[in-house]
């Protein structure tokens, strides 16, 4: 009987061998495409909170392209222009009027939207559950029967950059070059300040996109880690900013602030260094961020190095020691 039975186990064997796989595989980066085309169609159908913080964004963005335009048009000095152009960017993500400009010769250059507070949240709803659904749904398992691990974590990650892009970077290139379009000016001698708002932009939502998906790894719920996401933020930039203006000539304090550090990423990134610190109405105390002391514009490039090495390490190692419980 038992000979019988593994017999007829073998008979497919003996009977066709072993045939060359002749169906199609798709392509590493199309298997990646699909991960990422998935997870923002998700992300959308999520969370209606999440939905409303968009259309707010969204219409927010519009009523700014309209008022950016009517500015731009009244706009004669040209340094004033690119002083409010880099101000603009470099607040956008800012949770309130930032004290950091791009001059010290008036506060008005400061022209912002304040958008920070929607957009991190925004964010936070976003990223937070990029892993923590596929936890708790136990769904990991499956992604990783057609993806290899490699591919699962770069869909993610390059599923939250573009998610967060859509909203910035598309939002910041649009305005300005409506901007530069209404000042009736030449879009080509323009180009780097259009290539320092795809860089710093880059910059920006690799290091909020890890930064998130490390929590949205970390936690059971993704509400948990739009939470924390938040509260980091709101908190730490207020904090930050009772600390840097206490001791106002300690210049790296102005790097505890998450909404400061992004700010003076801006404006490093589209190569404006000789900035102002607004202390009082009747002074406003100068930065520059390369005289050769203090804070100089390599210290702000290397935090923004350490913090993508430390979530991006941080997200390997949590995916590489994933339980079978996890899966």
């Amino acid at each position: 009987m038992d000979k019988r039975e593994n017999n007829n186990s073998t008979d497919y064997l003996q009977k066709f061998s072993y045939r060359k796989f002749e169906g199609s595989l798709e392509p590493r980066w199309m298997r990646v495409l699909h991960l990422i085309r998935f997870e923002l169609v998700s992300t959308w159908k999520r969370s209606r909170f999440g939905k409303i913080l968009i259309i707010i964004i969204l219409v927010l963005n519009f009523a700014g392209i309209v008022g950016i335009a009517s500015v731009a048009a009244s706009i004669v000095d040209k340094e004033l222009m690119r002083a409010m152009l880099n101000g603009f960017i470099a607040s956008y993500l800012s949770w309130g009027d930032n004290f950091i400009l791009p001059s010290t010769e008036e506060e008005s250059l400061n022209f912002s939207m304040n958008l920070g507070i929607l957009l991190i949240a925004a964010f936070g709803i976003a990223g937070s559950a990029y892993f923590a659904d596929d936890k708790f749904g136990k769904v990991i398992e499956i992604y990783l029967s057609r993806l290899q691990k490699k591919e699962y974590i770069a869909g993610k990650i390059m599923g939250i950059i573009l998610y967060i892009n859509l909203f910035l970077m598309g939002p910041l290139l649009a305005m300005s070059i409506l901007f530069v379009q209404a000042a009736e000016e030449d879009h080509l001698k323009y180009l780097n300040f259009y290539g320092g708002i795809v860089f710093y932009c880059l910059l920006t939502s690799l290091i909020l996109g890890l930064f998130i998906l490390s929590l949205s790894i970390s936690v059971e719920k993704r509400s948990y880690a739009s939470l924390i996401f938040f509260m980091t933020f709101l908190f730490g930039s207020i904090i930050g900013a009772i600390i840097a203006l206490n001791d106002i000539d300690n210049e790296f304090l102005l790097l505890i602030s998450p909404s400061n550090f992004l700010t003076l990423l801006a404006y490093v990134c589209l190569g404006d260094l000789n900035l102002g610190i607004f202390v009082s109405f009747d002074e406003i105390k100068e930065l520059d961020l390369n005289n050769g002391s203090g804070l100089e514009y390599w210290h702000i490039y290397l935090q923004a190095i350490i913090l993508i090495l430390i979530f991006s390490t941080y997200l390997a190692i949590r995916i590489k020691r994933m339980t079978t419980e996890e899966l």
